[in-house]
């Protein structure tokens, strides 16, 4: 089975979107998501699709899990429309499975991840999507980078690779 990890930014009150949108520019945060997705597929929802603006992500098997079968994705995008059909299709290109979101597909794969890196953004910014605290009996927290606010990040951060116990 292929390695499954989960990667999102948030806010400290768990916000990942509003409006759809990332709502910062956080260089380090995208310099990490870029090392760890390229040459390994992003699995995604329709919503996190939509905001790429119909621009696959370069060098990444770009794949959308969707229930409906009449959705139409852009050239440089694939869908699958199950959990298990995500799984075989990453195993059989011997590719991470990196869920890049949104909430729905993070929902779906948290009970069966290896490893969650979340980049918690030193702010109370709120936004219409929220991710709810991790489970500290369920997963292993380990910083493995910081930062402060810069010209590049709008706020200070850190980087916590979550394993399960």
């Amino acid at each position: 089975m292929a390695e499954k990890n989960l990667i999102w930014a948030q806010t400290l009150d768990g916000t990942i979107a509003l409006n759809g949108q990332v709502p910062w520019r956080q260089k380090a945060d995208l310099r990490f998501f870029k090392q760890a997705t390229i040459h390994e597929m992003a699995l995604m929802g329709r919503n996190t699709m939509k905001s790429l603006h119909g621009r696959p992500l370069p060098n990444r098997l770009n794949v959308v899990l969707t229930h409906d079968e009449g959705l139409v994705v852009p050239e440089g995008f694939q869908k699958v429309y199950s959990l298990k059909e995500a799984d075989q299709l990453a195993d059989s290109k011997n590719l991470k499975l990196q869920v890049i979101g949104g909430k729905a597909i993070y929902d779906s794969f948290l009970a069966i991840a290896d490893t969650l890196y979340v980049t918690y953004l030193q702010t109370d910014f709120t936004g219409d999507v929220k991710m709810p605290p991790v489970d500290q009996t369920i997963w292993q927290a380990e910083i493995i980078d910081e930062g402060s606010a810069d010209d590049d990040n709008d706020y200070a951060w850190h980087l916590v690779k979550y394993t399960r116990f």
